[in-house]
């Protein structure tokens, strides 16, 4: 019986996060978690789509460049992040409990595969019958376009704005900044939203959509409530006797520029 490409990717998956734990609560250092989790979405993604045999499919081809691409472009941004700071102050707490260390890199394994789950899923039970991209997938490729290009603006905006020493004790309130306090978030939501909508397109079966809409679900939840009120809470504490912060938090919407 031949094992699920799906299920090989999750045991890889696993195995990576957890050599790669050892070596983190051996050396107590967290500087190459973010290089770790950029580097799984690659592998974890490449795995599928040659162990699928994709190659010849154009479809699955343009959705496999449009994940390695955000992983390359976004794991290289978190990895110079944390060399030019010197720290992930995440982990101020967690590096020195094995029990936290354990749990978040288990959970960095959770986020690889479900995040990846709706392209996993079309490398593998999809047939595509239609050798060329449909409205679908234009569709859904192009909210990835949309949200891949809010992400890295915004994330390029912040980082030239914390470069800047006048900048020490200030927030960022400018560019994309200014119609949402959190427009890194919101790219990255809707780009992982887009391949969803170009996946669903492929399926066969449309009770699949089922199973593989946990993907996009997951990640709105992660950073659209939990990542973000941890975030909220952090810029509170930091701006919140700031007059400008509080006049900045009451017109610039949470997330979702103009809307929420």
């Amino acid at each position: 019986m031949t094992l699920s490409a799906i299920v090989f990717v999750g045991l890889v998956d696993l195995s990576i996060q957890w050599v790669c734990f050892v070596f983190s609560a051996l050396l107590r250092t967290e500087k190459f978690f973010d290089l770790v989790g950029g580097s799984s979405f690659i592998i974890c993604v490449s795995l599928s789509f040659h162990y699928n045999d994709r190659w010849n499919d154009k479809i699955a081809l343009i959705q496999y460049c449009f994940v390695v691409l955000w992983a390359m472009r976004l794991g290289m941004f978190l990895v110079y992040r944390i060399w030019r700071d010197g720290k992930d102050r995440r982990f101020d707490d967690i590096k020195s409990s094995i029990p936290k260390l354990f749990i978040t890199w288990n959970f960095q394994a959770v986020w690889v595969f479900l995040t990846l789950l709706p392209t996993l899923w079309m490398f593998e039970w999809s047939n595509f019958k239609n050798k060329e991209p449909s409205m679908g997938q234009y569709i859904g490729w192009s909210v990835w376009m949309f949200g891949f290009a809010f992400e890295t603006i915004s994330d390029h905006q912040k980082l030239i704005f914390k470069e800047k020493p006048e900048n020490a004790r200030k927030f960022i309130k400018h560019g994309l900044w200014s119609i949402s306090r959190h427009p890194n978030y919101f790219g990255e939501i809707a780009l992982w939203w887009g391949l969803f909508i170009a996946a669903v397109g492929t399926f066969d079966d449309p009770s699949w959509t089922l199973y593989t809409v946990i993907g996009p679900l997951f990640v709105t939840f992660l950073l659209g409530f939990f990542s973000l009120r941890m975030l909220e809470q952090s810029s509170d504490e930091k701006y919140g006797q700031n007059a400008q912060y509080s006049e900045y938090k009451q017109k610039t919407n949470i997330l979702i520029p103009f809307i929420l």
